[in-house]
């Protein structure tokens, strides 16, 4: 049976009201994440704001919000590379391991290991 998935997905989304302080005002933030996790994202959010600014000479919030956001896209695209990275390196052992076994290699170590 076929259903109506835009409909089914409809009525299973919750969404969420969360109060939030960042950088000293409050926000209600709506949306389907869990309620903890929005107040974990508005906590570092909150955190790098406070972190700019004590680097700052001025309090403007604009500005300590636009470098807190810089910071936090800086975090996000050095992840983004590691991940490619880590990816690249298991693709790459995954493949010698496969070719290990495909020549017996493996096989051999674990058979000497017995004797």
């Amino acid at each position: 049976m076929i259903e109506n998935r835009t409909e089914s997905s409809r009525e299973s989304r919750v969404e969420n009201r969360v109060k939030v302080q960042i950088f000293g005002n409050s926000y209600t933030i709506q949306g389907e994440a869990d309620a903890d996790y929005i107040l974990h994202l508005s906590g570092y959010v909150n955190e790098k704001m406070d972190e700019v600014c004590r680097n700052l000479s001025t309090s403007n919030q604009l500005q300590v919000a636009i470098l807190a956001a810089l910071n936090i896209a800086d975090e996000y695209f050095q992840m983004k590379e590691m991940k490619v990275h880590l990816t690249a390196d298991l693709e790459r052992k995954a493949t010698a391991l496969i070719t290990m076994l495909d020549e017996g290699l493996i096989g051999d170590i674990y058979s000497r290991a017995d004797l």
